[in-house]
């Protein structure tokens, strides 16, 4: 009967315990589901705060979002029975989470448990403040709740509290905290589900930050494509301006505005477009603090321009951002996120903003014309590219009222800093404020000041066109007021991201023979000839120019290559070089050319039309009747490599690579452990061509993708040919290069070719440098972590000789070090290489590493290298690199290299 009883209790235990299970699943799958069905990201924190304090069965759960400025807002909240009041909508000030709170709340995950009565609390710590590494089982500590904090949740009619941070993007987005008006504990089972339900939470705040940034791009994509038709529409010019303009004030959530467009040089004024309320100045732009910004190049607005004010470059993938033009008092500020151009050298425009016109000290004497217009703040978007400026749209914004409920009303008293004793609504209103600039709106700003831009430039070129004045008279080609127009389109068009544009400067020789004995009829005659044959050399898009005198400005739009450009000029001097037949005499007349390409040798007009001029110079000093290409200080290297890249993209197709492989040995039982692969290039045109000249053109070009992916397979295919022959199975090292490693699809482009070639994971070693490891520790560290998982080995090449810190090196899970080869080549001469090597064998060590050392080359550097105890040795002493064939054959006769080494242990190494 006992044990009937005892069986029956047994089983109800078991079912309860069931039912309760599935009560959690149950409320882990609506959760889940509500994340997976609705995008919103509010109903989703209602219904968690709903399902957390049902499934607690708490008076009060709230979840509280931090702002920029480190206040809290309570943004969703669940209550019973209005057991404890509401604090929804309520802001709190920053002050009420203190500094190391928040910290631990970040780095540890840590859970807060507060029992106000027993004036304790329970701190559970998920992760490794320290490392961040999450921790086995939590580390809870119990200690004493500060008097404060007993007196802030008194206050509140707390007598219990749960508090759980939620992460995103490795910030500290907010928290969820559960209240109870009685104490209470809360058991392992529900402190697990509540933090599974967080975990669930983070991945809706991520799901809608998607969202909103997809949302937030697709509508700014849509009203640049809106801005763009308008822009290329054939109604008025007038009114697409005005337009335009209108819309911009629009999108940007502005009061008004200005479109002002500069002369254009050949009669038409300067236009102005206005909308909504203005300032009392008519003129706006013409005054002198406009004037500075449109008008003077870079350097010369720094001086103007304080420290407090905030420009933005144009066309950066992450914006520059530096702090101008932003009151000198306010407490606002905008981090660098991206500073590519420190010394801004940008070749496009800046964004400023002025947040409050009645704080910027250069703004004081327009503030009159301001003051009955509401207007608070600016956005002044000149339009110009490199130091030619077509003009500026600057953007209003009037001043608000900002409301915002407290969660009581905060009164500092320094000589007894105490919480506050009541939590009701506080209304905090302020005047004279002005809606902040977001990221987005200056990247609006910059798009809408770039079409701007172009468009302005687009129109002016087609009136320059049509204008008289913009041709020569003689040849009937345009001059070179059109050309530098034409040319400063194009190069703008080039930011874009268009291909490479080339301008080819060309003198005739000995012209002034012809004028001088002729006569400047005939030399006249002889220049509309030489025109009209430049022309028939041209393509379609291309223009040339006369430049003045016996002078011709070609401009090549849109180049595939430097050869195309170079195939161009040399038709151009053939065609030239043909006879010229006056009143039935025949004369030849030669010609020298200078190339320049953008953007490699200058990415304004003037730079590039002066380095061409100098090239057409060289060419002269040649001897004429050639073209040069210009070379600065670096010679003929940017010719060069320009070829080089081009010959890298036939190299795969036309299978120029190869791979040669170096033994690695161990260095006591002299056996071949491992080869490493090394890539070759033999070109057809340049023969054997190092891999540190053309890694890097691969590296910029992004062929380094397809290169290393064929590096990777033919390296493990071979690895497994000599497997399937029957060789003791050795490791095949692969070398990634930094953008290589950086790519997304990294793990899933390994995991690939070792499954398709079947090689197993533990014969495949990945190795990359100390400054690849270094750009990002973190993305490091989890790749790193993931291949290792995989099963495959990784080695840290030239070890000693990049920036890594000690710190970063004991967090990266490698296997192996490998000491850079100057050591080893050195350490003879400078006994302080020999320091530095056996300092890095006893850190390797000591981190569990193998060491390898390359470059080995003597017996002395092998009999040191095994007096320290280093593991692996690799380098011409034994083998240089080989062939595949010769590879083959070292695997199938070791005893080749052995003898090397078993001399050196019996006689010189005793």
């Amino acid at each position: 009967m006992a044990q009937e009883e005892s069986k029956t209790t047994s089983q109800l235990q078991e079912e309860i315990e069931a039912a309760s299970l599935s009560a959690e699943e149950s409320l882990l799958n609506r959760i889940a589901t509500k994340i997976r069905r609705s995008l919103e990201l509010p109903e989703i924190l209602t219904t968690t705060t709903e399902e957390i304090r049902a499934f607690l069965n708490t008076d009060r759960v709230k979840i509280y979002s931090f702002h920029a400025d480190e206040s809290g807002e309570v943004i969703a909240e669940s209550i019973n029975n209005h057991r404890l009041p509401s604090l929804l909508g309520l802001r709190f000030p920053a002050d009420d989470i203190p500094y190391h709170a928040r910290q631990m709340f970040l780095k540890a995950r840590q859970r807060v448990i507060v029992d106000v009565a027993a004036g304790r609390k329970i701190l559970s710590q998920l992760d490794c403040p320290h490392t961040g590494e999450s921790l086995i089982s939590e580390d809870i500590r119990y200690c004493q709740v500060d008097e404060c904090h007993v007196e802030y949740l008194s206050t509140m009619g707390v007598r219990s509290s749960l508090t759980v941070p939620i992460l995103h993007q490795n910030q500290l987005w907010g928290l969820l905290v559960s209240h109870h008006a009685k104490p209470r504990r809360y058991t392992e089972r529900e402190l697990k589900i509540v933090q599974l339900l967080v975990d669930q939470l983070s991945i809706a705040i991520a799901q809608s930050d998607l969202l909103f940034r997809a949302r937030n791009q697709a509508e700014h994509e849509a009203t640049i494509n809106q801005i763009s038709q308008i822009l290329h529409s054939p109604i008025n010019i007038f009114k697409i301006r005005q337009t335009v303009l209108e819309q911009a004030v629009k999108v940007l959530d502005a009061s008004g505005g200005r479109l002002y467009i500069t002369p254009n040089g050949i009669g038409e004024s300067a236009q102005v477009f206005v909308c909504g309320k203005q300032a009392n100045i008519p003129e706006l732009e013409e005054t002198l603090f406009w004037q500075k910004i449109i008008e003077l190049d870079k350097n010369k607005q720094a001086e103007y321009l304080n420290s407090s004010i905030l420009s933005q470059s144009w066309l950066l993938p992450k914006p520059t951002i530096k702090t101008n033009f932003f009151p000198k008092d306010s407490s606002k500020s905008i981090e660098a996120t991206n500073l590519e151009s420190p010394d801004n050298k940008h070749p496009v425009s800046q964004i400023y903003i002025i947040t409050d016109i009645y704080q910027e000290p250069q703004f004081k004497e327009l503030i009159p014309a301001f003051k009955t217009t509401g207007i608070r703040s600016l956005l002044i978007v000149p339009l110009r590219y490199h130091q030619q400026c077509v003009g500026c749209l600057t953007i209003f914004r009037n001043e608000i009222e900002t409301e915002t409920l407290w969660a009581g009303r905060l009164r500092k008293d320094k000589r007894n800093s105490r919480p506050r004793r009541s939590f009701q609504a506080w209304r905090d209103v302020r005047k004279g404020q002005s809606k902040e600039w977001t990221q987005d709106e200056i990247k609006l700003g910059q798009a809408l000041g770039l079409h701007l831009y172009m468009a302005v430039m687009q129109k002016r070129v087609e009136d320059t066109i049509k204008h008289q004045a913009s041709h020569d008279l003689l040849t009937g080609l345009p001059n070179r007021l059109l050309f530098s127009d034409r040319l400063s389109l194009e190069l703008a068009h080039l930011q874009q991201g268009g291909k490479m544009l080339a301008v080819a400067f060309l003198d005739l020789d000995y012209f002034k023979n012809i004028n001088d004995t002729l006569g400047h009829a005939t030399g006249d005659q002889l220049l509309q000839q030489v025109a009209q044959r430049l022309q028939a050399c041209l393509r379609e898009g291309d223009l040339v120019a006369r430049w003045g005198g016996d002078e011709f400005t070609i401009l090549l739009a849109g180049v595939q290559s430097a050869e195309n450009a170079v195939h161009i000029v040399e038709r151009i001097l053939h065609v030239i070089s043909a006879p010229f037949n006056f009143s039935g005499q025949e004369f030849y007349v030669k010609a020298s050319i200078g190339i320049a390409f953008a953007p490699y040798d200058g990415e304004d007009a003037e730079t590039l039309l002066k380095n061409a001029d100098a090239a057409m110079y060289k060419a002269k000093q040649k001897g004429r009747n050639n073209y040069q290409v210009y070379t600065p200080a670096i010679g003929d290297k940017a010719l060069e490599r320009m070829v080089l890249e081009n010959n890298l993209y036939k190299a795969l197709q036309r299978a120029e690579f190869l791979l040669h492989y170096q033994p690695q040995l161990d260095i006591n039982t002299g056996k071949i452990v491992g080869m490493e692969a090394l890539i070759r290039w033999q070109s057809v045109e340049k023969g054997l061509i190092r891999p540190d000249q053309f890694i890097p053109v691969a590296e910029e070009t992004g062929l380094i993708f397809q290169i290393g992916e064929w590096v990777l397979r033919t390296a493990c295919e071979q690895n497994k040919l000599w497997q399937q022959a029957g060789l003791p199975p050795i490791r095949v090292a692969v070398n990634l290069s930094a953008r290589q490693f950086q790519q997304q699809d990294l793990v899933k482009t390994i995991a690939k070719v070792l499954h398709e070639t079947g090689l197993k994971p533990e014969y495949l070693e990945i190795e990359i440098t100390e400054s690849i490891a270094i750009q990002d520790v973190d993305f490091t560290i989890a790749v790193l972590h993931t291949l290792r998982s995989m099963g495959i080995h990784i080695s840290m090449d030239d070890f000693g000789i990049g920036y890594s810190s000690l710190w970063s090196l004991k967090r990266f899970p490698l296997d192996k070090l490998k000491i850079d080869r100057l050591f080893i080549h050195d350490f003879i001469s400078h006994p302080k290489d020999a320091a530095i090597i056996t300092a890095i064998v006893d850190l390797g060590h000591a981190l569990n590493l193998k060491l390898i050392a390359e470059g080995v080359e003597t017996a002395e550097q092998l009999k040191f290298l095994r007096s320290i105890n280093c593991d692996g040795i690799q380098g011409y002493f034994f083998s240089p690199p080989v062939t595949a064939q010769a590879a083959t054959e070292i695997l199938n006769n070791q005893t080749k290299t052995l003898p090397k080494l078993d001399y050196l242990k019996t006689d010189r190494l005793a």
